[in-house]
């Protein structure tokens, strides 16, 4: 590794990035892991089903992973839906044989990965932040870097990028992002610090108020605060108020607690909407690059795996350079990317027949097993009581 030659440079230690990293290190080949930042990014409950167990033991972490691995969080959901208001409190149970519906801690996950390919000889650069790509040719052959060390330059025989939606790397070599379908929905949020929203919540749990058309996702984050997210149809939305702050304020409107929750609450992040990053390239492969990760492709802000999808196209990624590698004409190197691009895309054509994105409903229990991860393994609902006053007498319903 002298003079910052690698075997491989990979851009971006998520779950993606870290399980090719993890991969090739084990393979005996030299492995740069470049990071710009070294903070969780604030997500969405991630949730561990869809985690291959083979490519766990794979990446031999299938025993170090259960430090991340977290029982589902208590949900409290409430219906403010026309004609039938409830109230059902979700208590998981510990789950000692099965990890589906189970959490995950992405930091803690995380970090086990960095170690484990840390162990297998890799070189791991936080704080790192890639300014630059170096070609030769018409072949990408390396990196440049800005940390708080200065500047540096790393050469590798191929470059994994793994930074996640709409990557520089991309954008630089003119790949184009193409949007699978119509925009169908728009989600809206702010941020609140006060214990008017967090006595609202569960212990460590989530808030989900379900609309008609729609819903709002109440939950804590680091340093005090409360995220309040609105997600609506496009359609409800469109028919409803002319600008953000109102279509936010109309929605939290529809549950009186809440309501009065945030009007105390001290508002300290401007209401904005989530981009729909529904997209994905015509392209994840060049000469001397492969892309990985949601910087393939974005299937759903809200609702899709990405730690299972991820980590399923680094492996890809990985199996890929291992061969590729081990080539020494350039010309089949180059035939052979075709056959990456098949497989990332089948990737992304399995996760949507999982998920059926073009299926999923807003309001209904489904929606919580998929997006937070209960996923079946619920260990029971204990109604509690109907809130505030029914609007007709419709019997409850145990699901």
């Amino acid at each position: 590794m002298a003079n910052n030659v690698y075997d491989v440079i990979v851009v971006g230690t998520g779950p993606a990035g870290l399980t090719a990293a993890n991969l090739l290190a084990q393979n005996g080949l030299d492995v740069l892991m470049v990071e710009r930042g070294t903070q969780q990014v604030l997500q969405l409950p991630e949730t561990f089903y869809g985690i291959n167990s083979e490519l766990l033991q794979r990446l031999n972490i299938e025993k170090k992973i259960q430090t991340a691995v977290e029982e589902p969080k208590q949900i409290r959901l409430i219906s403010a839906n026309e004609g039938f208001n409830y109230q059902i409190e979700i208590e998981p149970k510990k789950l000692k044989s099965n990890h589906n519906g189970m959490g995950l801690n992405r930091a803690v996950f995380e970090q086990v990965l960095i170690e484990n390919a840390l162990s297998y000889g890799a070189r791991y650069l936080p704080n790192t932040v890639v300014k630059d790509f170096i070609f030769t040719g018409d072949r990408l052959t390396g990196v440049q870097c800005y940390s708080p060390d200065g500047y540096s330059e790393y050469t590798a025989k191929l470059v994994i990028d793994a930074r996640g939606k709409l990557t520089p790397l991309a954008q630089h070599l003119g790949l184009k992002a193409a949007a699978k379908k119509p925009d169908e929905y728009m989600a809206i949020f702010s941020h609140f610090v006060g214990h008017s929203l967090t006595e609202l919540i569960p212990h460590e749990g989530i808030l989900v108020v379900t609309l008609d058309g729609g819903y709002v996702l109440v939950m804590a984050l680091p340093n005090q605060r409360v995220s309040v997210m609105v997600v609506l149809w496009e359609e409800k939305a469109r028919n409803g108020a002319t600008n953000l702050e109102n279509v936010f304020q109309e929605a939290v409107n529809c549950w009186e607690p809440l309501a009065r929750a945030v009007r105390v609450a001290k508002k300290v992040m401007p209401t904005q909407s989530v981009i729909n990053y529904d997209w994905q390239y015509n392209k994840y492969s060049g000469n001397g690059f492969l892309i990985i990760g949601d910087a393939v492709a974005f299937l759903d802000p809200f609702f899709c795996n990405g730690v299972a999808i991820g980590m399923n196209s680094g492996e890809i990624a990985a199996d890929f350079a291992l061969q590729d590698l081990a080539k020494d004409n350039q010309l089949q190197r180059m035939e052979n990317l075709s056959s990456y691009d098949r497989q990332i895309q089948e990737l992304i054509h399995k996760w949507e027949r999982v998920w059926g994105i073009e299926k999923l409903s807003f309001c209904s229990i489904g929606l919580l097993k998929q997006t937070i991860g209960l996923l079946g393994q619920i260990s029971f609902l204990k109604l509690k009581a109907i809130n505030e006053k029914p609007k007709q007498d419709t019997p409850l319903v145990v699901i």
